[in-house]
């Protein structure tokens, strides 16, 4: 293939045991010609027949794929950005279902826009269960907790508004350095950070490339019914605790520490956890839910403090 417009990239940790095939159906089903795009797909370390399920795809799609060993999807990605020939880069996931206008439609807004690098499209939740009544939804916030960007009007925007699995730089932009930390983003079991793909657009944008919402390119991002509670959504605030302090070493509190945790932080953390104990027996509301995020976010910010931020240089404040 000659050089193409775009180059998809995604990472697949046993996806053919969840929605990948849907992601799959949806990239076929693209208006915009093949010799137009390339797909970099990459088996990142599976047990399940992922790779399989790739391979099928051959005759469908201008499929590149690739077995990446080394667990962790940053990783993942940064193998297939040494691959990929796109003037533009999109980073989706394996779970998310495209409109078929989707690649046309990023092809269209870049064109527009020559002097934007980075580009966020639309993402719509897609419901395994349409939750009706659920209160927990008005509660959180939909981006961070499932990555979904409902903005609807095209424009330039916050570079801080683009993330997830819709998210469109440009190659140049790139270059040969910048690439994803490796120590940020999912990782099989455990406790990992969040925010790898908000990192890497922040250092871009530190380097004065500008963002812009392209709300006419559309991805549909899968929600499965068993992360619609108050459970799973309190625990994730752990993981977005832990790599705060990755993203934004300079806001860790300075001065005295026990374990390697800021004073100041402990402070916090325990009104938070008293907080938390009191409002635990009580009925669900969202006071008694964000004092329990709270507390879950506190957690890993802690555990974050200490991989990512073990000293910080006392400062006035």
């Amino acid at each position: 293939m000659a050089d193409p417009k775009i180059s998809v990239v995604f990472s697949s940790y046993n996806g053919a045991s969840r929605r990948l095939k849907h992601t799959l159906e949806s990239l076929v089903h693209q208006d915009l010609s093949p010799d137009q795009w390339e797909l970099i797909a990459v088996d990142n370390n599976s047990g399940d027949n992922t790779i399989d399920l790739l391979e099928t795809y051959r005759e469908r799609l201008p499929i590149l794929i690739l077995k990446h060993s080394q667990p962790g999807k940053s990783s993942a990605l940064n193998a297939a950005l040494e691959k990929a020939g796109g003037s533009l880069v999109v980073f989706t996931d394996d779970d998310i279902r495209a409109e078929p206008d989707w690649l046309r439609e990023i092809a269209a807004c870049a064109d527009a826009n020559p002097h934007y690098g980075i580009f966020g499209g639309r993402i719509v939740a897609e419901w395994e269960h349409l939750p009706t009544g659920n209160p927990l939804l008005e509660w959180i916030p939909m981006g961070s907790t499932f990555a979904i960007v409902d903005e609807q009007i095209s424009g330039p925007c916050d570079p801080t508004k683009v993330w997830g699995p819709n998210t469109i730089v440009r190659r140049s932009a790139l270059g040969s350095d910048v690439r994803y930390r490796e120590d940020l983003g999912p990782l099989p079991g455990g406790l990992f950070a969040m925010g790898e793909d908000q990192e890497i657009i922040m250092r871009l944008s530190a380097r004065g490339v500008q963002a812009y919402r392209c709300a006419e390119a559309v991805v549909h991002h899968w929600i499965p019914a068993s992360s619609v509670n108050e459970l799973w959504v309190q625990k994730r605030g752990e993981r977005l605790g832990y790599g705060v302090p990755a993203l934004f070493p300079q806001d860790v509190p300075t001065g005295p520490r026990i374990a390697g945790v800021p004073m100041k932080t402990w402070i916090e953390s325990a009104q938070w956890a008293l907080r938390a104990a009191l409002l635990y027996p009580t009925p669900s509301s969202r006071k008694r839910f964000w004092a329990i995020w709270k507390n879950y976010y506190m957690r890993g910010y802690r555990a974050g403090v200490r991989r990512y931020a073990p000293s910080i240089p006392v400062t006035n404040r």
